[in-house]
């Protein structure tokens, strides 16, 4: 008996032995390499494109590539070139060999060649016909019916076309179920996406969604799932928001009784939402609607995504939520790890001299007041506000820029629109993040004669989210709508034309 418990324990260890180690060995060359182009990688860790995610591939002077990327499960990925994503399955200990050259990708041998052959063949990402690369679109008026007709008919014939490939493969059922998965949520996503941004009428966009995700099927062939079923997760939780809301309008349903497909009243929703945002809200949608193991890997992701935007509170109440309903989760132990980090950073710029709220702000009803404060100085004005999530992305750049003008006579100041409510988790967020500048908040009524103040005498008069504009040293406004700070050297540029 020990000698048989001895060996169920040793094969019990080799095969967490192999799953610990378990890669994907990914070479192959660059045809007619120029030195210059980077070669990534992206693997998502549940879905979304995050650049976080991209590995960067070192390339040697011929062209010549070799990866070992650790990876435990099968992982859908995309290999980035020359702004060219070309998506590939990696699976657990197989290997793939390639050629790259300028758009194109063609697979030459390895284990993993047959599911990437059959990727290739059915294109699993293939851009829809209905996307206009041109920017225009000719079937934003149509009808319904029309749109039925000439949209969602020969789109989903398609797509059923590409299945019948896949099924008639000589590939592992496993990966047949997992491919065919993806290529049914990624038309859904695509139809959501072309809903609404390019159809025009309101009704037809409602129509249009409500026929393609009242028929979709929420459980993947196979777990774990591909990224693009994971966002026909969040798109079909989306979804139900609005058909929630139509249905609580035409049945009259009081705000303190239980929201359609959300088992709480509107009155709870609203409390939890102005609390916690709107990540905690999609929480209660996703365990009401979908089976806990999908749930647990889609709301790590969301997760994630709040802690890599430093968003403190919002990640408290989901992380409270994950933790309680998951207390086994193998993401236990890195949530509170993140959790941690962000109390760190938010207690080491608690006395940060050189975040500065400015005095009587509320009070402010014209920027150029503030900006008198700082003549001699040029100031770079960011309007932003915490909910913004291109706002959220410029901050990555911000180090930069203050690196490039340290010791220069450049003021920082941070015009923040966020309303009453938000004030103390706004001021939380510039402490997190660093934010080392001056900082301001109005709401949505009290920044309006501000944004008058700036555009006054722009042509383009939209009240976007980033905005920038430069002052002269004489407290003037030389700069409407100036370069964000991703732009990097045209930026600097154009601040330096201000110091002299």
């Amino acid at each position: 008996m020990k000698i048989f418990n001895r060996l169920v324990l040793l094969l019990v260890l080799n095969i967490w032995c192999i799953q610990s180690y378990a890669q994907f060995k990914l070479s192959g060359k660059i045809l007619d390499y120029d030195g210059k182009a980077e070669l990534k990688i992206n693997i998502p860790l549940v879905f979304g494109f995050y650049k976080e995610n991209s590995v960067q591939i070192p390339v040697e002077k011929d062209g010549s590539f070799n990866i070992v990327l650790p990876i435990k499960e099968s992982k859908f990925a995309n290999l980035i070139y020359k702004r060219t994503f070309h998506t590939l399955l990696l699976n657990p200990n197989k290997t793939l060999t390639t050629n790259l050259k300028d758009t194109t990708l063609t697979l030459i041998s390895g284990i993993a060649l047959p599911e990437n052959n059959v990727m290739q063949k059915v294109n699993v990402e293939e851009y829809p016909f209905f996307f206009k690369n041109d920017g225009g679109n000719e079937f934003s008026n149509l009808s319904f019916l029309q749109l039925k007709e000439q949209v969602l008919n020969p789109y989903f014939t398609q797509r059923d076309e590409k299945i019948k490939i896949v099924n008639a493969s000589t590939i592992a059922a496993k990966y047949k179920l997992l491919i065919v998965t993806e290529l049914k949520s990624i038309a859904y996503n695509y139809i959501n996406d072309y809903a609404r941004t390019q159809v025009s009428n309101k009704r037809v966009v409602d129509s249009l969604i409500l026929q393609v995700f009242d028929r979709a099927d929420l459980k993947p062939l196979t777990f774990p799932a591909g990224p693009q079923y994971f966002a026909f997760v969040d798109n079909y939780i989306r979804f139900l928001e609005t058909k929630a809301f139509v249905k609580i309008k035409a049945e009259q349903i009081p705000s303190n009784q239980p929201i359609p497909y959300f088992g709480i009243s509107l009155d709870s929703a609203n409390v939890i939402v102005k609390k916690f945002d709107k990540n905690y809200w999609r929480w209660i949608g996703a365990t009401h609607n979908f089976p806990l193991n999908i749930v647990e890997k889609y709301t790590y992701q969301q997760l994630v995504n709040l802690y890599n935007n430093k968003e403190l509170r919002p990640f408290k109440g989901l992380s409270s939520a994950f933790n309680n309903q998951f207390p086994q989760s193998i993401h236990y132990q890195d949530i509170l790890s993140k959790t941690n980090s962000l109390h760190k950073m938010l207690s080491e710029n608690e006395t940060n001299a050189n975040i500065q709220i400015a005095t009587g702000f509320e009070k402010l009803n014209s920027i150029a007041e503030l900006i008198q404060s700082y003549k001699g100085k040029v100031v770079y004005l960011d309007i932003w506000g915490t909910w913004c999530g291109p706002c959220k992305e410029e901050l990555a750049f911000i180090p930069e820029l203050k690196t490039r003008f340290k010791g220069k006579d450049v003021v920082f100041i941070y015009l923040d629109m966020d309303e009453e409510d938000k004030d103390s988790s706004w001021r939380e967020f510039i402490k997190i993040n660093k934010m080392e500048g001056i900082h301001l908040r109005k709401n949505r009524q009290t920044i309006a004669p501000i944004w008058k103040e700036l555009l006054a005498n722009a042509k383009d008069k939209a009240e976007y989210y980033p905005q920038y504009f430069i002052f002269d040293k004489d407290g003037k406004l030389a700069v409407t709508k100036a370069l964000r700070p991703s732009s990097k050297e045209a930026l600097y540029t154009q601040l330096e034309n201000y110091l002299k």
